[in-house]
C-alpha cells in the first residue's frame, strides 16, 4: 500500500464540471435525507484477501438562523486493530454543501496513514467556480492555492453524494456525466458511463438489484490563480497516476488508465453506494456497504438475504 495516497480516497473518488443540467434529477427530492448514516468496509487484495478498514458516515442537514441550509457529512476511517501494526489509518473527512443545489461550501481532511500525515482545507467563492485550497503534508511546505476554473470544483465527498442525484435513466440511454474534483492541490476531471444492470451479492447484507457505472479520470490544465509557487502546482498524470510535481518523488498511481474504477448503486430510489472496486499501486481494493440506517425510501432493490 502507498503511504502517499489515501486508502479511503478511492472510496470517495468512485463515487462538476461539464455536467449538463438535464442529467441531474429535476427536483430537490434527493435520494438521501438528514440522518442517513452508513458504514463501508474496505477490502484489500494482494496475495491475500482481507477486510482491513471501516469507514463510518454521519449525514445531517444544518439549519442556522440567517444562513442557507446545508448538508454536513463527516466520515471517519480506521484500520482494524490487527492491521494497525502493519499500516495504521486514522482519517477524518468533513464536507459541507448547500441543501438547495449541493454546491460546495467547505471541506476538511485530516489523515494519519502509516506515519504519513496530511491536512486539507477547501473553501469556495464565485458560486463554486473558485476554490481556495490549503494543503499541509508531513515534511513539506504548506501550500495555499486558489483555483479559478469557471466550473464547479467539488470535493470528493460532495461528488459521492452528487452522483446519486444524477438522472440514471439518461445515463442508461448512453449519455455520460462529467465532474471536476479537487484532490489535495490537484484538479482532475471524471467521466461516468453506464455499464450495465446486474444482481450483486453484498457480503453480510444479501443480493441486490444494482446499476453499475464505469469511471474514467483525466488530468486538467488548471488556472491556479494565486499560489506560493504556481510553476510547481500544475496537476498532471504520470503513467496514469496523479503526480505531485512539487518534489522529485512521484506518487504511485491510484489509476491504471481509463475505466478501471467501477461503482454499483442500489437500483431503487435510495441509490445507495453498495460497492466499488479499483486498482491501486500494488494489488486492488474494493469497498462494500455493511450497515445503513435512516434511509429515505424502502430498500426495494434487495432480492434476498
Amino acid at each position: 500500500m502507498n503511504k502517499h495516497y489515501l486508502i479511503v480516497s478511492l472510496l470517495f473518488l468512485m463515487a462538476t464540471s461539464f455536467l449538463s443540467v438535464p442529467l441531474f434529477s429535476q427536483s430537490h427530492s434527493y435520494p438521501f435525507q438528514s440522518g442517513e448514516n452508513m458504514e463501508l468496509v474496505i477490502h484489500y487484495k494482494w496475495g491475500f484477501n482481507a477486510d482491513i478498514a471501516a469507514v463510518n458516515f454521519t449525514f445531517t442537514e444544518v439549519k442556522e438562523s440567517g444562513k442557507e441550509p446545508y448538508f454536513h457529512l463527516v466520515a471517519n476511517a480506521s484500520t482494524y486493530k490487527f492491521w494497525d501494526s502493519f499500516f495504521k489509518v486514522r482519517d477524518l473527512y468533513e464536507s459541507k454543501f448547500y441543501s438547495k443545489d449541493l454546491s460546495p461550501l467547505y471541506f476538511h481532511r485530516d489523515v494519519y496513514e502509516g506515519g504519513f500525515t496530511a491536512k486539507n482545507w477547501y473553501t469556495w467563492s464565485n458560486n463554486g467556480a473558485e476554490m481556495r485550497a490549503i494543503v499541509d503534508k508531513k515534511g513539506r511546505t504548506r501550500r495555499d492555492t486558489t483555483f479559478n476554473e469557471g466550473v464547479i470544483i467539488r470535493d470528493i465527498i460532495n461528488l459521492f453524494y452528487t452522483m446519486r442525484t444524477l438522472d440514471f435513466n439518461k445515463l442508461i440511454k448512453g449519455e455520460k456525466a462529467f465532474f471536476t474534483i479537487a484532490i489535495d492541490r490537484n484538479v482532475v476531471d471524471i467521466a461516468i458511463r453506464f455499464d450495465k444492470k446486474e444482481n450483486k451479492k453484498i457480503d453480510g447484507l444479501g443480493t441486490f438489484k444494482t446499476v453499475k457505472f464505469a469511471l474514467a479520470v483525466k488530468p486538467r490544465d488548471v488556472d491556479h490563480g494565486k499560489s506560493e509557487d504556481s510553476a510547481k502546482e500544475n496537476s498532471r498524470f504520470d503513467i496514469g497516476s496523479i503526480a505531485d510535481t512539487s518534489t522529485d518523488e512521484t506518487q504511485e498511481g491510484v489509476f491504471y488508465g481509463e475505466e478501471k474504477i467501477y461503482m454499483w448503486f442500489s437500483d431503487d430510489d435510495n441509490r445507495l453506494p453498495l460497492y466499488f472496486s479499483a486498482p491501486v499501486a500494488v494489488g486492488s481494493i474494493n469497498g462494500r456497504i455493511s450497515k445503513y440506517t435512516g434511509v429515505k425510501y424502502p430498500i426495494t432493490s434487495l432480492i434476498s438475504k
